[in-house]
């Protein structure tokens, strides 16, 4: 099975980021003006342009077999087909395979062929091949992030957790006083659950960058994973304080708040969360029970009918109901009686 499923999505280049290089002579003009009023049109109508350009570019290649830029293009665009068509067609990754062949015998030292070649061997599931694909294109160019990335995720998706700090930290050293290369590291051990040798990185951000709310949001996240809820919560405070508009900062304050018994605290910011956010089900459901639990009973019958409506997870509906039905048992109920009286001590999830 390949160890790098679901990871392989984060290295295809994305369509709004076709690249095209100036002509190099005159020769080559009408090709190349070819080439960039296609990546142009592909930027502009997005997925929906796809199969135009495939076909625009298999046209550049039959007039010129030896123009690499399409090659490495059409595998893109296959790539990007077989990823969110929604159809896992596996000649597609053959075609992208074949362009990507031509272009390394053509330019065996292009970086960028090699581990284009990689990502494709990854989904079809030939890891050897895309291993070493992947560790010549570190070796023509050893400031290519992208392959160091994903590099760093074959070794922690095969277990080599020491070998991936070892290699990450190694990797620092092209890429002296560059916070890019740490948030990325960082979030690649992020990625695979490895949350304090994720916070190794973001700290070391922090200094390089005036402004990093992104990284403070991550250091949050990773704090609240090991369960850590003071740090998690400074660290949410300073992703806000640096972009008002992160709402999964609010998201965060709330859950480490709610742990930590400060109720009301919680409800504040679940209540920004789901105001930027009203379409997600998990949060109108915790912010439901935190009404619950804060008596504010009018306030989570409204959350709870909130989230049939939002939900199409018959699991969610048929709690909103039961709570909605506790609810209403709850008001019937004479102040004196002991179910009256009893706190709700579901905790938001």
């Amino acid at each position: 099975m390949n160890a790098l499923k679901g990871l392989r999505a984060a290295f295809l280049i994305p369509v709004a980021i076709l690249l095209f290089f100036p002509a190099s002579g005159s020769g080559a003009e009408n090709i190349e003006e070819t080439y960039a009023r296609t990546v142009q049109a592909l930027n502009q109508e997005g997925f929906a342009g796809i199969d135009k350009a495939l076909s625009a570019f298999e046209g550049m290649i039959e007039r010129d077999p030896g123009f690499v830029k399409a090659r490495l293009s059409v595998a893109d665009a296959y790539l990007l087909k077989h990823e969110f068509s929604g159809k896992k067609d596996r000649g597609w990754l053959d075609a992208a395979v074949k362009h990507l062949d031509a272009a390394v015998t053509r330019e065996p030292e292009n970086a960028a062929a090699r581990f284009k070649r990689a990502v494709v061997r990854f989904s079809l599931e030939q890891q050897d091949a895309a291993v070493l694909d992947l560790r010549k294109s570190m070796e023509i160019s050893p400031s290519f992030l992208d392959a160091r990335i994903l590099y760093l995720q074959h070794l922690l998706a095969t277990r080599k957790s020491d070998e991936a700090v070892k290699f990450s930290e190694s990797s620092l050293a092209f890429f002296p006083n560059d916070p890019a290369p740490l948030k990325a590291f960082g979030d690649t051990f992020f990625q695979a659950k490895e949350f304090g040798r994720a916070l190794s990185f973001y700290k070391r951000v922090v200094p390089l960058v005036p402004k990093a709310p992104l990284t403070h949001l991550a250091m949050g996240k990773a704090y609240q994973n090991i369960q850590q809820c003071d740090p998690a919560l400074d660290s949410f405070r300073k992703a806000l304080a640096q972009n008002p508009d992160l709402a999964e900062a609010h998201f965060g304050l709330a859950f480490c708040l709610g742990e930590k018994g400060r109720l009301k605290d919680a409800v504040g910011h679940m209540e920004a969360y789901v105001g930027k956010v009203p379409k997600d089900v998990s949060a109108l459901n915790n912010l439901a029970i935190l009404y619950e639990q804060t008596g504010q009973n009018q306030k989570a019958r409204l959350a709870w009918l909130r989230v049939k409506q939002a939900s199409e997870d018959a699991a969610y509906r048929e709690r909103a109901d039961q709570h909605l039905h506790k609810l209403l048992s709850a008001e019937k109920e004479t102040p004196a009686s002991p179910k009256a009286k009893g706190k709700n001590d579901e905790k938001p999830k």
